[in-house]
């Protein structure tokens, strides 16, 4: 079966965040603080379940870390402690800033497409530098 031009978007995106997220903040889980996370152990996590995320979060490099697969997908990717953690981190505005957006709707392929030309342009600087 054919994939959908969202579809294909929304991989070409996962890949770009993945990407960015493990240059940004390297393989230590965010939540429980394992080290040198490796291969399928290496996780890209999301601060809120990725199903609840509209289109408008649910690539948004503000809610991602990486994760071990123990704290991702055994322990539902540990919300409470993401959260807890990313309040004490960036501070409660920006958290607060990232739930009130979850109320944001958008054209998901517009959407899309816009966020692949700038997480495009991030993986460019990050290799240029």
């Amino acid at each position: 079966m054919a994939k959908t031009k969202q579809r294909k978007l929304e991989d070409k995106i996962w890949k770009l965040c993945k990407e960015i997220i493990r240059h940004r903040y390297g393989n230590t889980c965010y939540t429980c603080g394992a080290q040198g996370l490796v291969g399928s152990n290496w996780h890209t996590g999301h601060m809120i379940a990725k199903g609840a995320l509209g289109a408008y979060l649910k690539y948004d490099l503000r809610v991602l870390r990486p994760q071990c697969m123990r704290c991702n997908i055994h322990h539902g990717g540990m919300g409470a402690e993401f959260i807890e953690r990313m309040r004490n981190e960036e501070g409660d505005e920006y958290v607060d800033s990232i739930l009130s957006d979850r109320k944001k709707l958008v054209k998901a392929v517009d959407h899309y497409e816009k966020i692949v030309k700038e997480y495009e342009s991030i993986r460019e600087e990050m290799y240029s530098v």
